[in-house]
């Protein structure tokens, strides 16, 4: 597989330091990847647009856009892997609804680019072999990639997975088995009815989860707790 990597920060000596780190490192391990920079926000997100990248680390604070609308646009978009990489430490909880894999200081660079390196690789790794999942419905076999499970549901007995982009397939199977089979990917039972993919959940109220698109889905009162610490678990596995 071949990386496909961005980083984007106004500040040119920074941009050269880390596209340089970031190359020297995969170079080190033997590992396939293009990179490409950039200075502005602008000219990366309409070179996203006509290739996607695997990955971008991102500056915060820059001129006419900044890191978190771009990231917002790129979140929307795809399944990109959104590294922060800033000068202010203080924004760490305010980049967190943007769902960043890794916030990285710019005053510890070298201490936390290897290991977010490491991480970054191991994730699309990850993602490339087992992040598809095969679902039996009534019209046979379907492949579907689980980053775009959004949620799946007991429907007048029915299996109801949700995709983005309103995609909707009707399967068999058991709510109870999927939850046994994603339980490691980021899915949480929320309610006797409900299986929920973290990373399109935007907030957690005191009987409900609001999704991304403003879906609403119920929790029951016993889990509540639950679905709490899971999602706490999932947003430090990004930080």
């Amino acid at each position: 597989m071949m990386l496909r990597i961005a980083v984007c920060d106004d500040n040119e000596t920074m941009l050269r330091s880390l596209t340089d780190k970031i190359s020297a490192t995969y170079k080190q391990n033997n590992i396939e990847f293009e990179i490409r920079s950039f200075l502005s926000g602008e000219i990366f997100l309409n070179s996203h647009k006509e290739h996607p990248f695997d990955v971008v680390f991102l500056d915060i604070d820059m001129p006419e856009i900044n890191g978190f609308d771009i990231a917002e646009q790129v979140n929307n978009a795809d399944e990109t892997l959104i590294v922060f990489v800033t000068s202010h430490d203080e924004l760490v909880y305010s980049s967190i609804k943007f769902r960043p894999f890794r916030f990285i200081r710019k005053s510890y660079l070298e201490t936390e680019l290897g290991e977010t390196l490491t991480a970054v690789y191991t994730e699309l790794m990850k993602r490339n072999a087992a992040s598809k999942i095969m679902f039996q419905t009534k019209s046979g076999e379907v492949l579907a990639d689980l980053n775009l499970v959004e949620y799946i549901e007991i429907f007048s007995h029915r299996i109801l997975v949700h995709i983005k982009d309103n995609e909707c397939l009707e399967c068999y199977g058991s709510l109870s088995g999927m939850e046994h089979e994603l339980s490691n990917y980021g899915f949480v039972r929320t309610h006797k009815s409900y299986l929920v993919n973290c990373r399109y959940i935007y907030s957690i109220e005191k009987n409900q989860i609001v999704l991304d698109d403003k879906t609403v889905i119920p929790v029951s009162r016993y889990k509540a707790e639950t679905v709490k610490g899971k999602f706490r678990c999932f947003l430090r596995r990004m930080l």
